[in-house]
């Protein structure tokens, strides 16, 4: 776990203590101030797991195309060869399944928000 994962978790253990203390003392509007300010927390987290992911499909996806590009480059010069052919098939058939998965994440992200 790293330091700023479990700076989260004291966080949310920290909110959880002070929601117990709230209820002891019936407070209830602390305790709503309380559970906004952890659901904030809740969606500020998973906005960032959900950047990071798109991120990560981008970086995927750009060298992927760099790769298309340099599998049709080999192709122009041998034509013929079937090694190549299948190699750019593969390319393309990835490049599909990215574009899905960069789809997934991003409606995943619009459906959080509403």
């Amino acid at each position: 776990m790293t330091l700023k994962n479990i700076q989260k978790a004291l966080s949310v253990d920290d909110y959880l203590d002070l929601y117990l203390l709230a209820k002891e003392l019936k407070d209830e509007t602390w305790q709503q101030e309380i559970l906004s300010a952890l659901k904030m927390q809740q969606n500020r987290s998973f906005e960032d797991k959900q950047s990071a992911l798109v991120q990560e499909i981008w970086e995927d996806f750009k060298q992927l195309n760099e790769d298309i590009s340099f599998a049709y480059r080999l192709i122009q010069e041998e034509p013929t060869n079937e090694q190549f052919q299948a190699k750019l098939r593969h390319l393309r058939e990835r490049r599909i399944t990215l574009s899905r998965e960069l789809y997934l994440a991003k409606k995943q992200y619009v459906e959080h928000n509403q």
